[in-house]
């Protein structure tokens, strides 16, 4: 979680330059002071961390140790998920990437492969589920999770480390509406009170960030022409009787909540948005500032809807 990303931080700042926590906390509150609060106290921390000479780069960790920013990072896990390797076109070349997850004793991540002869190394079934693998010089990216990202100058290998226990869920804490921050990370019981259409848009199938259209041709600022992936996005209004907040649900989560397909979410997905109307649901996921608006907006990893007699009987017991 966000706020434990955070203690993590301020303690490596503190081991490393001997200086007391109470202090760096100070150091963090005058420069969101400075900055009129504009920014999260784990960006201000990264910041007095740099002023400090205190850099995250060039370490081993392990997995809930992982923080945006670090670069060139090490750490060892367990495979508990390999999902299918995907084909993709830019205007140099035809290539490949590959996600798994990867957890140890503390937490999971996924594992972002780009270098073919990383990726070899799982369709020819070398490295498989259940492996425990060392992953070096690797970065992390966030979107809507922190994200290990391997290139060819990262390695990835077989470890020779035994690890037994595993997690591969996330404990997410429940928060009022009222009470999220920017990047807050936690459950929200609410009422879903409107619905919209969804909304289609392409991403390039690389870096998975928006693309924009060049005379017909699908063009990524970073990887240049590319065959895009069509992804959708539902946006409902939830509402937990003190406060209400627009939440956004990507193609993963729509597919999972509803039970259907890409195609479902095109066709008669009206009704299928109006059914949860007035129903009470659990949404996990992370709050985020829309700087167009000036508002929190929350986006939705998961979420599911809450079945009373299941309470009644947690109540109960």
């Amino acid at each position: 979680m966000i706020k434990a990303n955070y203690s993590r931080l301020i303690e490596r700042i503190s081991k490393s330059t001997g200086m007391p926590v109470e202090d760096i906390e100070r150091r963090i509150d005058a420069k969101r002071a400075k900055l009129s609060d504009l920014i999260s106290r784990e960006g201000a921390a990264q910041i007095v961390a740099a002023e400090l000479g205190v850099t995250f780069d060039n370490i081993k960790v392990k997995i809930n140790e992982v923080l945006s920013g670090m670069r060139k990072i090490s750490a060892v896990g367990k495979i508990y998920r390999i999902f299918p390797v995907r084909t993709f076109k830019t205007k140099f070349a035809e290539s490949k990437v590959c996600s798994l997850l990867l957890a140890d004793e503390t937490a999971n991540i996924r594992c972002v492969l780009w270098n073919t002869n990383h990726i070899k190394l799982i369709e020819d079934k070398e490295i498989k589920e259940g492996d425990v693998v060392e992953v070096s010089d690797a970065n992390v990216r966030e979107g809507t999770a922190k994200e290990l990202h391997l290139t060819s100058l990262s390695g990835f290998k077989i470890s020779n480390e035994v690890i037994n226990n595993i997690v591969t869920t996330e404990s997410f804490s429940l928060k009022k509406i009222a009470d999220l921050k920017e990047n807050d990370k936690v459950d929200l019981r609410a009422t879903v009170v409107q619905t919209f259409e969804p909304k289609f848009f392409n991403v390039c199938p690389e870096c998975g960030k928006k693309v924009s259209f060049e005379a017909d041709k699908a063009m990524c600022l970073q990887h240049g022409n590319v065959i895009p992936n069509e992804r959708a996005l539902f946006v409902v209004v939830l509402d937990d009787g003190e406060a209400s907040i627009r939440a956004i649900c990507f193609s993963e989560a729509i597919k999972k909540f509803f039970n259907i397909t890409d195609e479902g979410i095109k066709q008669n997905f009206t009704e299928k948005r109006q059914s949860i109307l007035g129903k009470e649901i659990i949404c996990n996921g992370r709050a985020r500032s829309n700087k167009a608006f000036g508002n929190l907006e929350f986006i939705a990893n998961d979420f599911e809807e809450i079945d009373p007699e299941k309470v009644i009987a947690e109540l109960t017991n």
